[in-house]
């Protein structure tokens, strides 16, 4: 059960912000449907979930960020793609071979990736440590790579992957 315990207080919490208003009946009913929720859903959870130790928290806001930073720029850039339709000229699928060796901190890095605009992650082949990226108009491979190396980097630290 401790194993769970987690997962039902997040969802808890979530329950009570989403209700807007702390009190016993909401606490109680989060807490049920929490444990609920965990408890129908039990078996696709793997592991322990492990809390960030307090060093590595900086490299979570780092991170963060950076990721936010280039989804503004990347908004921006598709934007203009769309006004300027004549200015896309390298739709392209790149390799992209990855150093992180946690399937969480590789997820992450992925939909990281997905979720700035312009990119996509079309398939990971787990073995080889390889991202297929479809990027919609590519201007520099190195320049992409350089950024999703920033992003691997902080992600090494933050999962406590050497470096």
């Amino acid at each position: 059960m401790k194993k769970y315990s987690f997962q039902v207080l997040f969802l808890t919490l979530t329950w009570v912000l989403i209700s807007g208003s702390i009190n016993f009946g909401t606490l109680v009913s989060g807490f049920l449907l929490g444990g609920l929720i965990t408890y129908l859903f039990r078996d696709l959870y793997q592991g322990e979930v492990k809390l960030l130790k307090f060093g590595r928290v900086r490299y979570v806001v780092i991170y963060l960020f950076s990721f936010l930073k280039e989804l503004f720029i990347s908004n921006l850039g598709v934007a203009y793609l769309i006004l300027h339709p004549s200015k896309q000229k390298n739709n392209c699928m790149i390799e992209y071979r990855t150093v992180l060796e946690s399937s969480n901190a590789l997820t992450l890095l992925a939909n990281s990736i997905s979720l700035t605009p312009g990119t996509l992650v079309v398939d990971c082949i787990e073995d080889e440590n390889i991202m297929i990226i479809h990027c919609l108009n590519l201007a520099d491979r190195e320049e992409t790579f350089e950024g999703i190396r920033k992003w691997e980097k902080l992600l090494q630290k933050i999962f406590g992957e050497k470096v």
